[in-house]
């Protein structure tokens, strides 16, 4: 079906990336920066919120490779085509790279990252009638985005930025009845400080 060839694509155009940025990390070795990052960060999107702990390492001046850990907290409210109630919540990981812009007290970044979230969803059709339904649903969610933004620099090294993101979420397996799934934006708020 039309749905599966939109997750496979997606699927193998992360895994390209993926090999993009490990062949970019091989070249830039004679000039490897050894700095790296240790931050908090709050995404926001219409259904939901990730708060995550992150690592960003570089790998030059101008590059960094993205690690984050964290939950995914869903309240899909009335967004959902495939049930009347979704709720439920659920912990991952992420991989991404940035590259990173100079410009006045801080710099632009863009970027990309790729999340693997196991969820819980709750769902719930028909409430308040006799045919009222309800059960969960394990879903393993790759959240592919694209994101930008700016960060502010301070004296000691840390950094303050906010960045926008518009990504897929794919329900890659699903155990129990179908929930939500597409296309989604965020904004992020993220704090990082040099280890």
């Amino acid at each position: 079906p039309y749905s599966m060839k939109i997750k496979l694509s997606l699927l193998c155009l992360g895994i390209l990336c993926t090999f993009i940025t490990h062949g970019q990390a091989k070249r830039a070795a004679t000039t490897q920066v050894k700095k790296t990052n240790l931050g908090i960060s709050v995404q926001g999107y219409p259904a939901g919120v990730i708060p995550t702990v992150n690592l960003e390492r570089y790998h030059s001046e101008t590059s960094s490779f993205l690690f984050r850990v964290g939950g995914n907290f869903v309240d899909r409210q009335d967004f959902s085509d495939e049930n009347d109630e979704e709720t439920g919540a659920g912990f991952g990981a992420s991989v991404g790279y940035r590259k990173h812009f100079p410009v006045g007290n801080g710099k632009i970044v863009a970027g990309f990252h790729t999340d693997f979230w196991n969820l819980w969803i709750d769902w719930e059709n028909d409430v308040g009638t006799a045919a009222e339904t309800s059960g969960t649903t394990y879903t393993f969610v790759v959240q592919p985005w694209l994101e930008a933004g700016y960060f502010f620099n301070f004296k000691n090294a840390s950094e303050l930025g906010i960045t926008v993101g518009f990504g897929r979420e794919i329900n890659a397996i699903t155990s129990g009845n179908d929930v939500e799934q597409g296309f989604i934006g965020s904004i992020t708020v993220q704090y990082y400080f040099p280890l």
